[in-house]
Order: structure tokens, then sequence, then C-alpha cells
């Protein structure tokens, strides 16, 4: 269980390094993708770890190995918890970002960002995605203590 634990908190390490220092030098739609991916990341494996936690406590048989069906077993664990509610909302928004088509805005410069049908992701958009994928990580691993 603290495997993943590590895992969530590696990704969140590398996103740091992306973010402060990969974009800062390479300003590419590619790099912001790559961020979100492993904020996608991040998430996977402590939701992966609280599901892993259920079942050690019997309160699940198993855990699904496809991200969506763990998403709702996890709101099933949870239902009253507005927090693990706003967790998985969150991770359909990011899932969308990645799914989405995408244009690329000013590659290259300062004002670098990732445009699909719904979000305009830019580096202090990006930022505050990451911020707010800390602080989900943080709460779930305080959830499972």
């Amino acid at each position: 269980m603290m495997e993943e634990n590590d895992s969530a908190l590696e990704e969140l390490k590398r996103v740091d390094h992306l973010i402060f220092v990969t974009l800062k030098y390479t300003r590419t739609v590619d790099i912001i993708r790559n961020v979100i991916k492993r904020l996608q990341s991040s998430l996977n494996f402590i939701i992966l770890d609280v599901l892993e936690w259920a079942q050690k406590n019997g309160k699940l048989e198993q855990v699904p190995k496809a991200p969506l069906l763990r998403l709702q077993y996890l709101k099933k664990l949870f239902p009253e918890d507005k927090e693990v509610l706003k967790i998985v909302d969150f991770y359909m928004k990011i899932r969308e970002m990645l799914l989405d088509e995408y244009k690329k805005k000013e590659e290259y410069r300062k004002n670098v960002a990732m445009v699909t049908k719904n979000y305009e992701i830019n580096i202090d958009k990006l930022q505050k995605l990451a911020d707010e994928t800390k602080e989900y990580v943080k709460y779930l691993m305080e959830l499972i203590k």
C-alpha cells in the first residue's frame, strides 16, 4: 500500500520539475500535456491505494482494473464525503482535457497554452491544477491512515 503512496508522490515531484524547470526553458504544449498526464497518473496511484486499503479492510471484494470503475467504487465507498466527490469530478475534468482534441497557442512563447473545446490551459492554470492535485492526494492519504 505504501508503494502506491510513494508512486503518487513521485509523480507529483516529476510534475513540479516539469513545471518549474522544463516548462521554463521549453515552452511547448507537449510539456503541458505531459504534466496533465502525470497529474492523472498521480491520482490513479492514490485512488488505487485507497481501493486496496478498502479491500484489505473488508469494505471491497476486489479492486477493478479500469480507472473509471475505480472512480465509481471510490464514490460508493465514501458517498457522503463531498471532497471525494470533488476529486472524482476533478479526475474527469483532467481526463477530458487529455481526450479532447487540442490546439497549440503561442508555442515557444511566454503565454503558451493548450486549447481544447472546453479549456485553455496555460502555465498559471497548469500550476493551479497541480496544486489542486497535491491537495487531493494529501486528502486521500489522510483518509486511509
